[in-house]
């Protein structure tokens, strides 16, 4: 679809928005009405699906392409090739931009940090009875991975504020999970180590004395991801236990995210 359809699509939409209806909104906007429809469903035009497989996101693509129409009219451009130290001496005219060892993480944990699922986040965290609750018994337990023979050697660069970047994708390896959590003020349990698999095996840890591993939880799961079962479990042996207040009339907040096994009647 061309960028003239874009563009009138683009103004049906707001017509609709405003109260006309499709058929009189596609009409005045000459707008092939199927094609409307489906921009108004949120469906993906071809041209949209194919940027996820670029190389360049598209807006830079486009920011280049600009560039090159306005050297051409001025009848100049570069004509230089970029050098082997290029990238140096690009990052030390940009102190804002640093090289970073990757992270490997799935796209689906990362997916799942949206703008809507922060603000309603936000919103409960200022109900006047959660902000009466003590830092103290303030806990925030959440769940990361790592994947077998997935190392870090990935060289990124990332803001210079930062410590990592996250290198997100939808990887097919073994995955483990660690559930961590911690308190508001600084107060951490031992891990619960998730493993794929059926039964933990003892050819899974080295065989050396010093073992500061021993005291962790360990499980297995289908997957490596934490279930309703390994949830529970986690909730009623290891948090219910280790999070007991002194005075047992101070209430507890835990934060989680909506992972479905967080959701169960048991759980809440």
């Amino acid at each position: 679809m061309g960028l003239a359809a874009q563009l009138g699509a683009a103004k049906a939409i707001d017509e609709v928005a405003n109260g006309r209806s499709i058929r009189a909104a596609s009409k005045l906007h000459q707008v092939e009405r199927t094609y409307f429809r489906r921009r108004i469903e949120g469906i993906r035009t071809r041209e949209e699906r194919d940027e996820d497989r670029q190389k360049v996101p598209k807006v830079l693509e486009d920011h280049l392409a600009k560039w090159v129409v306005i050297q051409g009219q001025l009848g100049s451009g570069s004509r230089e090739r970029l050098g082997k130290k290029w990238v140096t001496r690009f990052l030390q005219r940009h102190h804002e931009i640093k090289i970073f060892k990757g992270r490997a993480i799935d796209y689906r944990r990362l997916n799942g940090a949206t703008e809507a699922t922060c603000t309603v986040l936000f919103t409960r965290l200022a109900v006047p009875e959660i902000r009466k609750i003590y830092s103290r018994n303030r806990y925030n337990a959440d769940e990361f991975g790592m994947m077998e023979g997935m190392g870090e050697n990935f060289l990124v660069l990332g803001e210079a504020f930062k410590k990592f970047i996250l290198l997100k994708d939808a990887f097919k390896r073994a995955w483990i999970s660690v559930v961590a959590c911690i308190s508001a003020n600084g107060r951490a349990f031992l891990p619960l180590i998730i493993f794929s698999g059926v039964n933990v095996q003892q050819q899974w840890f080295p065989d050396t004395e010093d073992q500061p591993y021993e005291d962790w939880y360990f499980t297995t799961s289908s997957n490596g991801w934490t279930n309703t079962d390994i949830g529970l479990k986690w909730l009623r042996k290891v948090f219910i236990p280790h999070t007991k207040p002194a005075n047992p009339r101070e209430w507890r907040l835990l934060i989680i995210d909506g992972h479905n096994s967080h959701t169960t009647e048991e759980f809440m």
